[in-house]
């Protein structure tokens, strides 16, 4: 898994430097990032002093709800101005999560970034919408793509997302996720969305039109620390998932089953009690008795959020309580009475 490979080689590279600060989660989370049906755990252990362990999950994805279900709804994105054509690539939802060629990859990554010449890292096929590597020599500076779906932004939609990378609205947080993935989603639906201040971040999921494809996209507001990084897109085909899709039970064909993925890292550790921990995530709650979902480590307060119709979720969430060195984030969904109906983590 090239989200594996890519954050243990930077826990590696920390552990070896013997560096104590706290460092930004996000940042080493976001360049490697992407789902698999498998939850995978890993983390700093004892090897990184100061700095808590970080923790990858994943599940989800199978079937949307219905248009009525909807939580919100973006504008009509009939003869959009904004978006220009892609050579050789269909226009809107048709170009979200294709599955392409690594060299036609490459090819559409260069008309993004004209100027980077390294080769993507990965294997002979990729998707649409969803973040790659390029190759890294030691003392360069990691760079990435998501590669570019059908529909080019212009250069005043580029202007715009570039001075409010984490605006208020919703519609201008999807005009900031279709810059990030060349793919017009402001006529897709949102059916989840969080956004936390201490983090400065978002969380935004929609589907298609069509409501065959969703999309996950995490928004940051600049701060120094975060250097370059940008936002980040993840998109599936409700209707084909495969191996490669983070799904919980391939093998659930039901029309609501369970999802999720998320992520996150903390920090701020002296003799094994750490004090701080962000994360973000989404999914889907089968039962429909699911009516909050609920974050909390160790014995520190508890973030909830609530399962909106359709049984979406979104959270980003931030603590500054203790917490043991070795102890993860428990996430869970509830019902009205308080009873667990899902636990993911």
């Amino acid at each position: 898994m090239e989200d594996v490979r890519e954050v243990s080689a930077e826990l590696r590279r920390l552990a070896d430097s013997g560096t104590e600060e706290h460092f930004d989660t996000a940042q080493l989370l976001e360049r490697g990032r992407r789902g698999r049906r498998r939850r995978k755990l890993f983390g700093a252990g004892g090897a990184v002093a100061g700095v808590a362990a970080i923790a990858i999950t994943a599940s989800l994805l199978p079937n949307l709800t219905s248009a009525n279900e909807q939580v919100g709804v973006a504008g009509n994105p009939a003869a959009n101005p904004d978006f220009g054509p892609v050579p050789g690539v269909p226009r809107g939802e048709a170009s979200a999560d294709q599955r392409i060629s690594k060299d036609e990859a490459a090819r559409r990554c260069a008309l993004k970034y004209p100027n980077e010449k390294r080769a993507l890292q990965g294997g002979s096929t990729m998707r649409s919408g969803h973040l790659v590597m390029y190759e890294i020599k030691n003392g360069e500076k990691f760079a990435q793509c998501i590669v570019p779906g059908g529909d080019k932004p212009s250069a005043a939609l580029v202007a715009a997302a570039a001075k409010d990378p984490l605006p208020k609205s919703m519609p201008d947080k999807l005009r900031n996720c279709s810059v990030a993935a060349w793919i017009d989603l402001t006529g897709w639906q949102v059916v989840a969305s969080d956004e936390s201040k201490a983090i400065a971040q978002a969380v935004v999921v929609a589907i298609s039109p069509s409501g065959h494809k969703v999309v996950s996209c995490l928004l940051f507001a600049p701060r120094s620390d975060r250097g370059t990084l940008q936002p980040t897109t993840t998109f599936a085909t409700l209707t084909n998932l495969g191996g490669d899709d983070p799904v919980l039970d391939p093998a659930d064909k039901s029309a609501r089953a369970d999802m999720y993925t998320g992520g996150g890292g903390g920090g701020g550790c002296t003799g094994g009690i750490c004090t701080t921990w962000s994360s973000t995530g989404w999914g889907r709650v089968e039962s429909k008795a699911g009516h909050t979902v609920r974050l909390r480590i160790g014995k520190g307060p508890v973030y909830q959020v609530p399962v909106g119709q359709g049984g979406w979720f979104a959270y980003t969430w931030y603590t500054q309580s203790k917490y043991k060195l070795k102890e993860f984030p428990k996430v869970a969904a509830y019902d009205k009475n308080g009873k667990v109906v899902k636990v993911f983590e």
